[in-house]
């Protein structure tokens, strides 16, 4: 007999995803095999580990944890309450995070209450603030709106095929747009823009052609490319931005 449903949360929003991230996980058992010098934690909840992931030695993970097929995590990375899907790779402290396939945070730097997409790359260094000084909820602008998320933890939305240099430091509550190219060693503005470049500054549009041309080049060391049907449905987002 199906187990009857005794509560249901509202996910309308990304921030509502990443806080309540461990309760995708209940009911759900750890799997997971050994790693050497590994410590793996699953007392506040699971650890499931995919197939040909490889965890480098002195890493520390805590439960809730899900960590996708041949992702790589490297040495000295501290992981909890966090979903790291397949082909990523991971390197620094994460916390109550969400990353989508094939995206990059392979350096040092801290990502806490976080979403981000896919195809994305963080340069090393970059790290999200995640809580104000002054422990006020956090609001983020979505849609043209401010919102209040109602909560005084949350760190930024970061969109598909997003890159952040070195050194770049992410205020609570940002969100940058898909395709965006984020250049800065102080906080970039709350809301970038889709396939935006933000350089000294300054907010400029970059070409589509410029943008499919960095895709293409960051899919092909996954041995990926853009669909012909990918070029069309993003054009048509590019239009509209």
């Amino acid at each position: 007999m199906d187990k009857p449903v005794s509560s249901v949360n509202d996910i309308g929003h990304p921030w509502d995803l990443v806080a309540n991230i461990s309760a995708i996980f209940n009911d759900i058992p750890s799997s997971f095999k050994d790693f050497e010098h590994v410590i793996i934690n699953d007392n506040n909840g699971p650890v499931i580990i995919g197939k040909n992931a490889i965890i480098e030695p002195f890493t520390i993970l805590n439960g809730p944890l899900f960590i996708g097929e041949d992702c790589l995590i490297k040495s000295h990375s501290k992981i909890a309450n966090s979903i790291i899907n397949h082909h990523c790779k991971i390197s620094g402290e994460i916390h109550s995070s969400i990353f989508q396939p094939y995206s990059n945070k392979a350096h040092h730097g801290f990502l806490g209450h976080s979403f981000v997409g896919s195809w994305v790359n963080l340069g090393a260094g970059t790290t999200t603030s995640n809580l104000k000084n002054n422990y006020s909820n956090i609001s983020v602008k979505w849609n043209g709106e401010l919102i209040d998320t109602g909560s005084i933890f949350f760190g930024s939305v970061i969109g598909d095929h997003v890159k952040t240099a070195i050194g770049t430091n992410l205020n609570t509550g940002t969100v940058i747009g898909m395709g965006s190219n984020v250049v800065s060693q102080s906080f970039p503005p709350r809301y970038i823009p889709p396939f935006s470049l933000y350089y000294k500054g300054k907010i400029t549009k970059i070409s589509f052609d410029d943008f499919c041309d960095t895709a293409e080049k960051a899919m092909s060391r996954r041995g990926k490319s853009l669909s012909g049907t990918e070029k069309d449905i993003l054009h048509n987002i590019y239009k509209t931005c």
